[in-house]
Protein backbone atom coordinates (compact mmCIF):
# COMPACT_ATOMS: atom_id res chain seq x y z
CA UNK A 1 0.00 0.00 0.00
CA UNK A 2 1.46 3.26 -0.93
CA UNK A 3 0.75 6.32 1.49
CA UNK A 4 0.50 9.35 -0.59
CA UNK A 5 1.02 12.55 1.75
CA UNK A 6 -0.95 15.85 0.12
CA UNK A 7 0.70 19.11 0.67
CA UNK A 8 -1.56 22.24 0.37
CA UNK A 9 -0.50 25.95 -0.55
CA UNK A 10 -2.25 28.71 1.69
CA UNK A 11 -4.75 29.20 -0.85
CA UNK A 12 -5.58 25.46 -1.22
CA UNK A 13 -5.92 25.05 2.65
CA UNK A 14 -8.49 27.44 2.65
CA UNK A 15 -10.51 26.12 -0.26
CA UNK A 16 -10.11 22.85 1.46
CA UNK A 17 -11.86 24.08 4.57
CA UNK A 18 -14.21 26.64 2.79
CA UNK A 19 -12.23 29.62 4.87
CA UNK A 20 -10.44 32.75 3.86
CA UNK A 21 -6.60 32.97 3.41
CA UNK A 22 -6.88 35.34 6.74
CA UNK A 23 -8.70 32.64 8.71
CA UNK A 24 -6.13 30.20 7.85
CA UNK A 25 -3.05 32.40 9.01
CA UNK A 26 -5.72 32.99 12.18
CA UNK A 27 -5.13 29.41 12.87
CA UNK A 28 -1.65 29.31 12.97
CA UNK A 29 -1.12 31.60 14.66
CA UNK A 30 -3.17 30.36 17.72
CA UNK A 31 -1.87 27.10 17.59
CA UNK A 32 -5.05 25.93 15.97
CA UNK A 33 -3.52 24.82 12.56
CA UNK A 34 -0.15 23.51 11.97
CA UNK A 35 1.62 24.42 9.24
CA UNK A 36 5.30 24.16 7.46
CA UNK A 37 7.67 26.50 6.24
CA UNK A 38 9.30 25.91 3.17
CA UNK A 39 12.55 26.97 1.19
CA UNK A 40 14.62 30.37 1.97
CA UNK A 41 11.14 32.62 1.93
CA UNK A 42 9.23 30.13 4.54
CA UNK A 43 6.02 29.70 2.00
CA UNK A 44 3.34 27.84 4.85
CA UNK A 45 2.80 24.15 3.53
CA UNK A 46 -0.56 22.17 5.23
CA UNK A 47 -1.05 18.36 5.07
CA UNK A 48 -4.22 17.92 4.71
CA UNK A 49 -4.15 15.62 7.90
CA UNK A 50 -3.47 18.17 10.16
CA UNK A 51 -6.54 20.27 7.95
CA UNK A 52 -8.63 17.17 8.99
CA UNK A 53 -7.49 16.62 12.80
CA UNK A 54 -7.74 20.89 13.04
CA UNK A 55 -11.84 20.41 12.16
CA UNK A 56 -12.63 17.76 14.78
CA UNK A 57 -14.01 18.38 17.78
CA UNK A 58 -13.02 16.77 21.17
CA UNK A 59 -17.42 16.47 21.79
CA UNK A 60 -17.89 12.71 23.24
CA UNK A 61 -19.47 10.96 20.16
CA UNK A 62 -22.38 9.55 22.50
CA UNK A 63 -23.30 13.50 22.43
CA UNK A 64 -23.16 14.11 18.68
CA UNK A 65 -23.64 10.42 17.46
CA UNK A 66 -20.19 10.92 15.52
CA UNK A 67 -20.42 13.97 14.28
CA UNK A 68 -18.99 16.92 15.81
CA UNK A 69 -21.47 20.43 15.82
CA UNK A 70 -19.76 23.46 14.61
CA UNK A 71 -21.17 26.57 16.15
CA UNK A 72 -20.26 29.74 16.35
CA UNK A 73 -20.46 30.21 20.12
CA UNK A 74 -17.83 26.82 20.40
CA UNK A 75 -15.09 28.46 18.16
CA UNK A 76 -14.58 32.12 17.74
CA UNK A 77 -12.68 31.75 14.30
CA UNK A 78 -16.17 30.81 12.98
CA UNK A 79 -18.18 33.29 14.56
CA UNK A 80 -15.67 35.49 12.62
CA UNK A 81 -16.70 33.75 9.53
CA UNK A 82 -20.35 33.65 9.96
CA UNK A 83 -21.09 37.00 11.53
CA UNK A 84 -20.33 39.95 8.89
CA UNK A 85 -22.19 41.60 6.23
CA UNK A 86 -22.11 39.54 3.73
CA UNK A 87 -23.78 36.70 4.98
CA UNK A 88 -26.21 38.81 6.99
CA UNK A 89 -29.10 37.95 4.33
CA UNK A 90 -28.48 34.14 5.80
CA UNK A 91 -29.25 35.34 8.97
CA UNK A 92 -32.99 35.64 8.47
CA UNK A 93 -33.67 32.81 7.07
Amino acid sequence: MVVRQEWLTVDEAAEYLRASRRTIYKLCEDGQLVSYRTGERGHRRFRKEDLDRAMKRSVPESETGGLAALTAMADPVLAEIWDNDRDAAYDRI
